[in-house]
């Protein structure tokens, strides 16, 4: 797709001061890379005194082949359950889920008949730990619902096929009200469940109000669903071209796919 330079949709054209962006389907390409032209315009955007914010589902381990190209960045990890230092990978945040609860949520939904099969994000120095069955080609430690739940969850992860998806994700995302965050993100079939108000749009809600920056002067890029909180909250967002409709129609404005650089393309108004 070729690049363009249409005008800035948004309250006003002054540079953002906020970029929030969202890595796969979004800042890194089909390669699983950072793009050159695409961490030049985030550096340059720093040195201009911009914020650079990666917000991502990712765990705090797959991030390591993405530091190199984005310096001395803060990361959302796990929908923002986690915050860290990108370049020293220090935490600077956690929001658990109550794993009592979590554990609840499992054993109602399946109650009803509903056959999935779960894991659980914990914190960096545990891992991830997985029931058997839940993506056999993972190298994880197998263990039963409640060892899984056991010693603190910074997401928990529900795999459901094809023929029950629907009925999973329903159940979870209504049946709970006020004790889980349910989202998805771009593996298909899997739900991500955060504690209570940890999503991307919430956590970087509580960051920007530190850092005085009001979200009119923030501009958010994404692909999935689970940016839609982030897009909420931004003055400005971007969809990809690759996005999934419903944030496409979310979005101020839909750009270039994310193998084309999309991300820069916008950033490139301004820096």
């Amino acid at each position: 797709m070729p690049d363009s330079q249409p005008e800035v949709c948004g309250p006003h054209n002054a540079p953002p001061r906020l970029i929030l962006v969202d890595l796969d389907g979004t800042l890194v390409g089909d390669d699983h890379r950072v793009s050159a032209r695409n961490a030049s315009a985030l550096e340059r955007a720093t040195a201009a005194g911009a914020k650079v914010v990666v917000a991502t589902g990712r765990p705090v381990r797959l991030l390591k082949p993405i530091r190199e190209s984005l310096g001395h960045t803060i990361a959302l990890c796990y929908n923002g359950a986690i915050v860290i230092d990108l370049a020293t990978g220090s935490v600077i945040e956690a929001h658990l889920l109550d794993a009592a609860i979590f554990q609840r949520a499992v054993e109602t939904v399946r109650a009803s008949g509903l056959d999935f099969v779960v894991a659980a994000e914990g914190m960096p120095d545990r891992g991830i730990r997985g029931e058997v069955g839940f993506r056999d080609d993972y190298d994880m430690p197998r263990e039963t619902l409640a060892e899984i739940a056991h010693g603190g969850v910074v997401k928990g992860l529900v795999v459901a096929g094809p023929d029950v998806f629907d009925a999973v994700w329903e159940a979870f995302a209504t049946g709970f009200p006020g004790e889980l965050e349910i989202t998805r993100s771009g593996i298909d079939g899997l739900i991500e469940i955060s504690a209570t108000g940890v999503s991307k749009g919430g956590v970087i809600d509580g960051l920007a109000r530190g850092w005085g920056i009001h979200p009119s002067d923030a501009i958010a890029f994404g692909d999935m669903p689970n940016d839609l909180e982030m897009f909420a909250w931004a003055g400005r967002s971007v969809a990809m071209g690759n996005a999934e409709p419903e944030v496409k129609l979310a979005a101020t404005e839909v750009g270039a796919d994310h193998d084309d650089d999309a991300v820069a393309q916008i950033l490139e108004r301004w820096f």
